[in-house]
């Protein structure tokens, strides 16, 4: 076999599903071959031996072809070879021409193709290839043959000399068997009802294979990182919590830390200097001075009113603290209080 692609190839195998060899026809060459050899070709098309099926001419309303198929079995009844549910009929929209094949032998061979990877474009009947005429159109394949008559009679024999018994002196053509399935152009196509090409609309999900598990790496990094972003917020919001928590322990030592936020608002409360509008002044400014005065700090009174911060310490430790509030910027001076103590003054603005 060549490396050959050809258009068309149609292919005529035996009616016993047991023979592995079938017969093909393409352009101007034919030969036999399995089902694994035959030649490269763009479309295939299945011939189905004239001893698998029939052909019948019936007048039937004009309904849509799903509705015609539905009532085929009830017309043709009388005249059926076989059991209506054995067979699987074809019609055309262009003439009223019926023809019937055997389900379970269809069934079983378009399987044999699909486990070969080839899928018919379209299946025939051998008879529906014969052509029209006023003559006798005969065809000889081998021993057996073929024959059309002039009022539309299609018959298969195993003998064709029988041929020449019934027709006798009639006017006849003879046709090759390649040339016939090389050339005709059949009206009814098989394939329909429940041999419709659904596979050919099937969609292919391997096409997608590629790009499906490149988004799926796409959204996998994409969740990890909001993961990660998540994890590194949630550690911020706990450093800074614990951070709180270590800086009103250093303010207040000895006292306990449940909500250093709300304490610190319930502390200015007390005190009366804690008004609604300064919150968040107060408790910026309260939090900063305790992060710079560490622990120890022996705090004695600590109000907070028009965005100054007081607070009463012993005198060793106010000149110290006010020397680190300057450091860092803030504007801090001290008072005389008691005996001993001292209060700073701190403001929210920048010392200058």
């Amino acid at each position: 076999m060549n490396d050959h692609t050809y258009t068309l190839l149609r292919i005529l195998p035996a009616s016993d599903l047991a023979t592995s060899e079938v017969r093909w026809f393409a352009e101007q060459a034919s030969g036999s071959a399995p089902l694994s050899a035959l030649p490269l070709a763009q479309r295939i098309e299945l011939i189905i031996p004239a001893a698998l099926s029939n052909l019948y001419i019936a007048e039937l309303p004009k309904q849509s072809l799903a509705k015609q198929l539905k009532l085929l079995p009830h017309l043709l009844e009388d005249r059926l070879l076989s059991p209506a549910a054995t067979l699987h009929f074809g019609l055309s929209d262009s003439s009223n021409k019926v023809i019937a094949v055997e389900r379970k032998w269809l069934e079983a061979y378009l399987s044999q193709l699909r486990e070969h990877q080839i899928t018919p474009s379209a299946v025939w009947s051998l008879y529906d290839l014969l052509p029209k005429g006023t003559d006798c159109y005969v065809i000889q394949d081998g021993q057996a043959g073929l024959l059309r008559t002039p009022d539309g009679q299609y018959s298969h024999f195993d003998d064709a000399s029988i041929i020449e018994a019934l027709i006798g002196d009639a006017p006849r053509q003879d046709l090759a068997l390649a040339d016939l399935i090389r050339d005709a152009s059949p009206s009814t196509n098989l394939l329909q009802g429940d041999f419709a090409q659904r596979s050919q609309w099937r969609f292919d999900w391997k096409i997608l294979q590629t790009p499906a598990l490149l988004l799926a790496s796409i959204f996998a990094a994409i969740l990890l990182g909001q993961m990660g972003d998540w994890w590194q917020l949630r550690s911020t919001k706990m450093a800074l919590q614990r951070e709180m928590r270590q800086t009103y322990a250093a303010a207040f030592p000895g006292e306990p830390v449940f909500d250093p936020v709300l304490q610190i608002q319930s502390k200015l409360r007390e005190r009366g200097g804690l008004s609604t509008s300064s919150n968040g002044d107060s408790l910026d400014l309260l939090l900063t001075v305790a992060s710079i005065a560490g622990n120890g700090l022996q705090l004695e009174q600590l109000d907070y009113a028009n965005g100054q911060l007081s607070m009463l310490l012993p005198d060793s430790q106010a000149s110290s603290l006010q020397a680190q509030l300057k450091s860092a910027g803030l504007f801090a001076e001290t008072q005389p209080a008691s005996t001993g103590q001292m209060k700073i003054l701190i403001h929210t603005q920048a010392a200058k």
